[in-house]
């Protein structure tokens, strides 16, 4: 809503009065956090650049190389992954007394999944799933909070489980490097941490005091009565955590299809042990939705492996595949921007009373 005219013009007073060095300093004050996104940025340029300057192109030309009986479930697969995404946090919703339609709830997903992948942060679709969220449940602002923490944390934690399942299980029947074996370390180590934040964010007794410092104590309290609303519904957390599980899985056999779909030999355990270094390297706030990254870890872990020592160029074919499957499919949270309404209320219930 515009600011009535009074509002205007002691803005447009104070502008004059402070004056052009004050201006200066407030763009320069923003210019860290600008360096940080150019930074992002050209990391992932960077990586994805040195991909494709390394792929022998002369060899793969209309891809004639590429068998599609492979790659097309591939593609299938990596899709259907984001639906079940979008019903895992639905359920997360639910766990907070939120339940808007099916249709609204992929609709949405698909454009915070758009925003993640090409905007700097790595969250800034959560951003846009919560501003959604707060405008369709007002009053279940805490709650569409607690949802999206909570969503990010299990799918975050489940990919840590199978990675440090597959590697071990890797290590177990295979003799491998120091590498591999300091990336088993640290995924335990991270698995380990992220459970003690979870059981800390499940018991508000221990954070909300130091929490309503900068929240007030009344926002703190609803935020702690949503965390621990989603740990006491044991059968929510199952179908999520089952949820989660299913779409690392999808994602990992979509990889290994489009392997196969680029003609390199790689085995199933092995393509989940590079697919999860990869997924979680991606997450860290080093790069623009984890492009680059996330392909170059891909093509540094199956290195390790011994993937493709005769055949380098298929690694390099594979990891510029992915990034075209991952991209195609977020592109079309962008189209879903126009398929949720601008104003759509739901009528919810006041949360019920916990002891």
């Amino acid at each position: 809503m515009p600011a009535p005219p009074g509002r205007w013009r002691q803005k447009s007073a104070a502008l004059a009065t402070t004056g052009p060095s004050a201006i200066t300093a407030g763009v320069f004050a923003t210019t860290p956090r600008r360096l940080r996104t150019g930074l992002r940025y050209a990391v992932s340029l960077a990586v994805l650049g040195w991909i494709v300057w390394q792929v022998e192109w002369r060899d793969f030309g209309n891809l004639r190389g590429l068998d599609w009986r492979f790659a097309l479930p591939a593609v299938l697969l990596a899709g259907l992954a984001y639906p079940l995404q979008a019903c895992r946090w639905q359920k997360l919703l639910a766990a907070q007394d939120i339940r808007p339609t099916g249709l609204w709830v992929q609709a949405v997903f698909w454009i915070g999944n758009f925003y993640n992948s090409f905007l700097p942060g790595g969250i800034a679709g959560d951003g846009v799933r919560l501003h959604h969220t707060w405008r369709t449940a007002p009053a279940r602002k805490a709650g569409a909070a607690a949802s999206i923490v909570a969503d990010r944390l299990l799918g975050f934690a489940a990919l840590l489980v199978l990675a440090a399942a597959a590697l071990g299980l890797h290590l177990g029947l295979n003799e491998g490097g120091s590498e591999l074996r300091s990336l088993f370390y640290v995924s335990l180590l991270a698995l380990l941490l992220l459970l003690v934040l979870a059981l800390v964010m499940t018991r508000p007794g221990l954070w909300t005091p130091w929490v309503g410092r900068w929240l007030g104590a009344d926002r703190a309290a609803a935020l702690g009565a949503a965390f621990a609303a989603v740990g006491t519904q044991r059968a929510t957390l199952l179908t999520v955590i089952v949820l989660s599980v299913m779409v690392w899985l999808l994602d990992f056999v979509a990889l290994w299809l489009l392997a196969k779909g680029v003609g390199l030999a790689v085995g199933p355990l092995e393509m989940t042990v590079a697919a999860a270094a990869a997924y979680v390297v991606a997450s860290l706030p080093i790069s623009i939705g984890g492009h680059g990254v996330r392909e170059g870890s891909l093509v540094i872990v199956l290195g390790w492996l011994g993937v493709g020592a005769g055949a380098p160029g298929l690694v390099l074919l594979l990891a510029l595949a992915f990034w075209a499957v991952t991209t195609g499919w977020s592109l079309l949270g962008g189209l879903a921007i126009f398929a949720v309404p601008a104003a759509n209320r739901i009528d919810s219930a006041p949360p019920p009373a916990r002891d």
